[in-house]
């Protein structure tokens, strides 16, 4: 069913029952499947589903030379495949900022210790985290958060080897070290969306289009990352009480999928 205007003015008529297309509570998340190493190629990965939303999250380990900080280097991206949205465009300003939203929320939680990942003076590890966009159904940023946690979660370092002086990794082999993770600072991103006067959770892709604001909010013990789509707006109550809800699915999603 493609979206248009007749969809989203159905969409907004149950809504005021407080019905949603697929039967969920206005405060329900869709179903979530994973699967963990889902790739061999990579170090660490996870396929995960947020009912039609599809992702793969995996993690390459590289060995670099260190920034003037003196630590261990994170890259993340999200990539949308070719075949996850023909409404989409792959290079557009929303997509580029879906990385930079994934990239803050984990980046400021403190939950990759990259002190740890330093080698030696002249080297270090650098996480290449990349996310694919499989298929689009709405809520990619929640759905690329949680894929990425537990695709560093699973991660192992290859093993190392010193010839010369030069450091070599061997990709074929993994060990059975793991990336140095805070687990007690695990980043979560809850989505919420604002439809005429109702708040709904974890929208799919109509009622992404439908919504009238959209606020995303990364949470680790406090707000770690916050970010707004849409032309509307919330009062200071609403955003209050959108904040004490996601803490509540923080701590859900935390026990469910990551103890």
């Amino acid at each position: 069913m493609d979206i248009n205007i007749d969809n989203l003015d159905f969409l907004r008529k149950i809504l005021k029952q407080d019905l949603r297309l697929d039967n969920r509570n206005l405060l329900e998340y869709r179903k979530i499947n994973k699967i963990d190493n889902y790739t061999i190629n990579a170090e660490g990965s996870c396929y995960l589903e947020l009912g039609n939303t599809k992702v793969l999250s995996g993690v390459k380990l590289e060995i670099s030379e260190p920034y003037e900080d003196k630590e261990g280097i994170f890259i993340n991206n999200v990539e949308f495949s070719q075949v996850s949205d023909s409404n989409v465009d792959p290079a557009s300003e929303e997509v580029i900022e879906f990385s930079r939203v994934v990239d803050r929320v984990i980046r400021e939680s403190g939950f990759i210790d990259t002190k740890k990942l330093v080698i030696d003076d002249k080297n270090v590890w650098t996480i290449y985290l990349d996310t694919y966009v499989l298929n689009n159904d709405g809520n990619i940023i929640d759905a690329a958060v949680l894929s990425s946690i537990l695709a560093l979660r699973n991660t192992r370092f290859p093993k190392l080897e010193k010839e010369n002086d030069k450091y070599i990794i061997n990709y074929k082999e993994k060990t059975d070290k793991r990336l140095p993770l805070n687990e007690n600072k695990i980043p979560i991103m809850v989505t919420f969306a604002k439809i005429d006067n109702k708040f709904i959770l974890d929208p799919n892709k109509y009622e992404e289009e439908a919504a009238d604001f959209i606020i995303h909010i990364g949470l680790t013990d406090n707000i770690n990352a916050l970010q707004t789509r849409k032309s509307g707006s919330i009062s200071l109550e609403e955003f209050d009480y959108l904040l004490n809800k996601a803490k509540d699915f923080k701590e859900y999603l935390i026990r469910k999928y990551y103890e």
